[in-house]
């Protein structure tokens, strides 16, 4: 299993990144092993072409808009995790994934999710 999170520093036991597209940085986890790896890309479809180029299978994320979530429906290979909206750690959101305390985020529970993060921030265009 690769689990990527995104991250707000390239640090041991960062906090997360609310918005998953414009991470700067995000925690790539295989094997017990995390590494910080600086975000190539710029938006959510972008990140999870380099995910699929990474080979990871799982996201642990807060906020993500429908572009991504869509792109990662096609890819078909990716589960999804939500961390929550409260600010939380690195070690702590692994932690709730190991013991299982992460909602997992599928067409049934995507729509608040979505909904949260399109009404916090604007593109300059309508959603």
């Amino acid at each position: 299993m690769k689990i990527a999170i995104p991250v707000k520093l390239n640090r041991e036991n960062p906090p997360l990144a609310p918005l998953f597209g414009k991470a700067k940085w995000f925690a790539i986890v295989e094997e017990g092993k995390v590494t910080i790896e600086k975000n190539p890309v710029h938006g959510g479809k972008s990140v999870i072409e380099w995910f699929v180029s990474l080979g990871v299978n799982t996201i642990i994320f807060q906020k993500m808009g429908v572009t991504p979530y869509e792109m990662i429906k096609e890819v078909g290979t990716m589960d999804l995790f939500h961390a929550g909206d409260e600010r939380i750690l690195l070690n702590d959101v692994l932690e709730k994934f190991n013991t299982g305390e992460l909602l997992e985020i599928d067409d049934t529970n995507i729509d608040m999710i979505i909904e949260h993060h399109e009404g916090k921030h604007t593109h300059g265009e309508k959603h």
